[in-house]
């Protein structure tokens, strides 16, 4: 049961993924579709690390939906389109922004 919920999920995740690539309305070099969609899946994330649950609906959530939607693979094609200056700028703001955005998910969670 697991397993398939997992693969639920990640089909989900994708499809939106593709979605909100396909109709995200900036064009700008660095805050693109796929840097949105890293920030908020991370503040997800964060949400659900910090609920200590393990369940089906917790890994159709967290490794299934979050894992299909976010995506490291593109966020790297994305920074190697950039000039070698700029591949580092949007590598940084990702990994910080990320990692800003897990700890507010974690803390939104601890204080409700």
């Amino acid at each position: 049961m697991t397993l398939l919920s997992v693969f639920i999920g990640a089909a989900l995740g994708t499809m939106l993924r593709y979605l909100v690539i396909m109709f995200w309305p900036f064009h700008t070099p660095i805050f693109t579709a796929v840097f949105a969609i890293n920030l908020v899946g991370a503040l997800f994330m964060g949400m659900l690390f910090a609920s200590h649950q393990v369940s089906d609906m917790h890994n159709f959530l967290s490794v299934g939906l979050l894992g299909g939607l976010t995506t490291f693979s593109t966020m790297m094609v994305q920074s190697a389109q950039q000039p070698l200056y700029k591949q580092l700028i949007y590598l940084v703001v990702q990994l910080i922004g990320g990692m800003l955005c897990f700890i507010v998910g974690v803390a939104l969670i601890s204080i409700f």
